[in-house]
């Protein structure tokens, strides 16, 4: 049966796109819509089920395994137990509807109906001993009401300060106690201040002068020493000398410090009296640390005073404070309150009430969430004890649920509690990673590229990175922009790969893969691509030469050599096309690592060189 390789070249390329479910690019650069066909028979891919297509003949463009039948819409791929497909027993990409053996003798394996689809299969009688529990992800209101306490405060933006300006003595102190109140523009005390008549002098000679450059310069003098502008009306109505000059409140309020007595001596910048106005108080309440995600400025607050019962009672949060109290691990929170009946007193005692979280959410159990280092992730319930992971992002948690943002639809069954395997309540990540995961044989720090283990659909994994290189080399000799789309399934696979072999000398190879191809995703012109066409080759070389060589040569890629700039690209054999210079360039001929190796068909996984064979 004929064995394909997912190769980008500019046929390939058009069925990669058209997997993808995007428009193809010809070798010009023009995008093509797929075909349409009134076939109602599709086909698809055992191993990668995603990918449909209606070509009874081809083949799966991540893998490189022939196609087999789709389920129809709507209708099961078979009833339990029934046989599909016969598939290698060692996993090579090659399947057959009837029964048959390999070159060696090896008899194909079948595959049943309850056998398909991705993620981990698990009998009802290992869910029940589990202790499997799922539930649905459902959209509920988040609403809650949350009660706090608070105390009473003045609000600091009524606070006015009056404070002397110049020297001298203070006489007719109008205002005796603390407590006392002061209306806008009533009189606060007169002053009596040698500097100050001295100036009035100066000022009424600038009239007899006539000069009214100097009026106005000896009248903002006045205004710099502390004369108040109705005091200066009166001086030029007069004119005649303010010995004790009067001082009027420019804000009213109550007293709330009063630091100065009759007959006392004031200097500049001594403070006077201090006014606080309690038309608005704030009311300062303390939220928990874990509803305060919940809490927005704007949002209204129900209050009660016990001291005040016929205060408002109501308020809206004013701000939410920065910090958060050690001690107990709650933050305030501001209500600004009318008190203009002026029922508040500060340091009363509040009982607030805010209606939190108010807005319908796409949310799943707090316990269904799992979390690790590349994110949350919930296990999907797919039915017939079939289970799979999924990436999520999350938002708020509230009375045992988490919001979902994005990565789950209303309705999808997630699995809550049971996660899987062998210790109770076992990190569920590990373990579907134990039971998708082939056995792999040990490979450390000093296992050669060649050495390491490595079955067929982890080396179809790796050729995403090849395809990328192919597929930026032909965008630059076509003269075409790729599509940033196009780089997500290869940088997906990357920490996926980078985990199954770390602390082996491909997890570097990885590494700078996936730079260079986040780079490439983000570039900007032909300069920006070529630069990193040329990193990712260098990456992958290790690989190319001495990982699985042969694997590539049997696919029908070459690698060259710029001869200018030594910069390296791959392409399909043939015509070599030079996307960096018109230097010539060097055809790097493949080696053949298993030269003087025997073949072992009883080897467990099939290694790198196994994966060669045609």
């Amino acid at each position: 049966m004929k064995k394909t390789f997912l190769i980008m070249g500019t046929a390939s390329a058009a069925l990669f796109l058209a997997a993808c479910g995007a428009p193809a690019r010809t070798s010009g650069g023009q995008a093509e819509l797929p075909a349409t066909s009134n076939e109602t028979q599709q086909y698809t891919c055992p191993m990668h089920p995603h990918y449909i297509s209606t070509d009874p003949d081809g083949t799966c463009p991540i893998c490189g395994m022939d196609l087999v039948p789709a389920k129809k819409a709507q209708e099961p791929a078979g009833t339990k137990g029934e046989i599909l497909y016969y598939k290698h027993p060692m996993g090579k990409p090659d399947t057959s509807p009837v029964p048959k053996k390999d070159s060696m003798g090896m008899d194909y394996i079948p595959v049943y109906a309850d056998d398909t689809g991705s993620g981990v299969a698990v009998s009802p009688e290992m869910i029940q001993t589990m202790g499997i529990r799922t539930a649905p992800a459902e959209t509920r209101d988040f609403s809650r009401v949350l009660r706090a306490f608070g105390t009473v405060e003045t609000d600091e933006r009524l606070e006015n300060v009056t404070v002397s300006r110049l020297e001298g003595w203070i006489e007719d102190l109008a205002v005796n106690a603390e407590g006392d109140t002061v209306r806008p523009g009533s009189l606060l005390y007169r002053i009596y201040s040698p500097d100050l008549i001295a100036a009035q002098r100066d000022y009424l000679n600038s009239f007899k002068i006539g000069n009214e450059a100097r009026i106005a310069s000896v009248r903002q003098r006045l205004r710099s020493l502390g004369m108040q502008n109705a005091a200066i009306d009166l001086l030029t109505e007069t004119r005649q000398v303010i010995e004790r000059v009067p001082v009027y409140a420019e804000a009213g309020g109550t007293v709330a410090e009063l630091q100065i007595r009759n007959g006392d001596y004031v200097k500049p910048g001594t403070p006077i009296l201090r006014l606080q106005s309690y038309a608005d108080v704030w009311v300062i309440a303390s939220v928990p640390e874990s509803d305060l995600p919940l809490v927005e400025t704007g949002m209204p607050a129900e209050l009660d005073f016990p001291s005040a019962p016929d205060a408002p009672g109501e308020g809206r949060i004013d701000y939410i404070y920065p910090t958060i109290d050690p001690n107990t691990r709650t933050a305030n929170v501001r209500i600004e309150v009318d008190n203009a009946s002026g029922y508040l007193r500060p340091g009363a005692y509040a009982d607030i009430s805010l209606n939190i979280g108010g807005r319908p959410r796409l949310s799943v159990p707090s316990e269904a969430i799992l979390l690790g280092g590349e994110g949350a992730r919930v296990v999907i319930a797919k039915g017939n004890g079939r289970f799979s992971g999924r990436a999520v992002q999350t938002g708020i948690s509230a009375d045992g649920r988490t919001e979902i943002l994005s990565g789950l639809e209303s309705g999808e069954v997630v699995v809550a509690s049971g996660q899987f395997l062998l210790d109770s309540e076992a990190n569920l990540k590990e373990g579907l990673s134990k039971l998708e995961a082939p056995e792999a044989r040990p490979a450390g720090p000093e296992t050669p590229l060649s050495d390491i283990p490595m079955d067929y659909e982890t080396l179809a994994e790796i050729n995403h990175f090849t395809d990328m290189a192919l597929y930026f080399h032909e965008a630059l000799t076509d003269a075409y922009d790729i599509d940033p789309l196009f780089v997500d399934p290869a940088l997906a696979l990357a920490p996926v790969l980078r985990d199954r072999y770390a602390n082996t000398k491909l997890a570097p190879v990885i590494n700078a893969s996936q730079t260079a191809l986040a780079a490439a995703r983000n570039s900007v012109g032909n300069e920006d691509l070529t630069t990193q066409l040329a990193k990712l080759v260098e990456a992958l070389k290790p690989w190319l030469l001495e990982g699985a060589p042969q694997h590539y040569r049997d696919a029908g890629l070459a690698l060259y050599r710029d001869r200018a700039t030594d910069r390296h690209w791959l392409q399909e054999a043939g015509t070599p096309a030079n996307p960096y210079s018109d230097d010539g360039e060097e055809q790097i001929g493949w080696p053949d690592p298993m030269a003087g190796m025997p073949m072992n068909a009883d080897r467990g996984a099939p290694g790198v060189n196994q994966a060669s064979e045609r």
